[in-house]
């Protein structure tokens, strides 16, 4: 059985300097440092039950920035209040979700319209290239791909942050030049609550 039996609480922080944690702590372990003066700068929280174990990575290629550190479940990657474009994107699955799972996402950049597909951590986009990302489109396959749903949406230039877009439906400003900024990804049980707008 690829599911977990009973329910765990799994987490891991952001640390100044070191960025995310490899490895996710469970059930009252230790995340983060002690004796370093070390902050915590973000922490991520997943609930464990009857589902695949696993998250959904990503990390975007920023103007000015190169590729940002990797980011998980609902954080954004990116920058916010900077107007610094996204020029590419790797995603990845973890855990069992990558045992069981590809995640494939394309996205549209600034002159060439629509790429072609990448898949499980490959970079999409054209870093180095000084063009901006416009939309993306997401989406899960594997045998059991009909229990879960893919969901993201993106911040864009002069609208902020969009509605939740998922599996596969465009997220962005195709067509209007607007660059993306910012994105945020979760996967979610198809029985489980879809993000809102606060997530």
């Amino acid at each position: 059985n690829i599911a977990s039996e009973t329910p765990s609480i799994n987490y891991r922080v952001h640390r100044q300097t070191y960025g995310w944690e490899t490895t996710w702590a469970k059930d009252g372990a230790v995340s983060g440092t002690t004796g370093q003066g070390k902050r915590l700068e973000g922490i991520s929280i997943d609930i464990k039950g009857t589902s695949y174990c696993g998250s959904v990575e990503y990390q975007t290629h920023v103007q000015s920035y190169g590729w940002m550190n990797w980011v998980a479940d609902g954080a954004m990657s990116g920058t916010s209040g900077q107007a610094k474009r996204l020029e590419a994107i790797r995603i990845r699955l973890t855990g069992e979700l990558a045992n069981h799972y590809d995640i494939y996402y394309r996205v549209h950049a600034q002159s060439y319209g629509w790429l072609g597909w990448a898949k499980n951590g490959e970079s999409a986009g054209t870093a180095g290239f000084a063009k901006r990302l416009e939309a993306i489109k997401i989406q899960l396959t594997g045998a059991d791909k009909e229990k879960y749903d893919v969901y993201y949406r993106v911040h864009a230039q002069s609208y902020g942050w969009l509605g939740w877009a998922k599996n596969g439906a465009p997220s962005g400003t195709a067509g209007y030049a607007k660059r993306l900024e910012g994105i945020q990804i979760v996967v979610v049980k198809k029985t489980e609550t879809a993000p809102g707008l606060d997530y």
